[in-house]
């Protein structure tokens, strides 16, 4: 998303966020601001890191539960083109 907003935004549009900037924040107080918006991105960055993490984990686990699921099924059905039969049970 950020990089979005640093390849559409030209160099004036940078001076006129600059200058927006410090007239709100005032140039005492733009670099805490700064370094607080900072703060705030990089948590908002190991936030969306973890939740991609987790999402890959439940993909990664789905896959093998679906595999597991298509081997089960063939250890159970013989199954030829799209006809699926059931296995002869064998009694000991």
């Amino acid at each position: 998303m950020l990089a979005f907003v640093f390849e559409s935004a030209g160099v004036g549009e940078w001076f006129v966020l600059l200058a927006v900037a410090l007239i709100v924040a005032g140039p005492d107080r733009l670099p805490a601001v700064a370094r607080r918006l900072g703060q705030y991105y990089a948590k908002f960055r190991r936030i969306a890191e973890g939740f991609r993490r987790q999402l890959f984990e439940i993909d990664a686990e789905l896959q093998r539960t679906a595999q597991d699921a298509e081997r089960n099924a063939r250890d159970v059905f013989v199954i030829e083109g799209n006809e699926a039969t059931a296995k002869p049970v064998l009694e000991a």
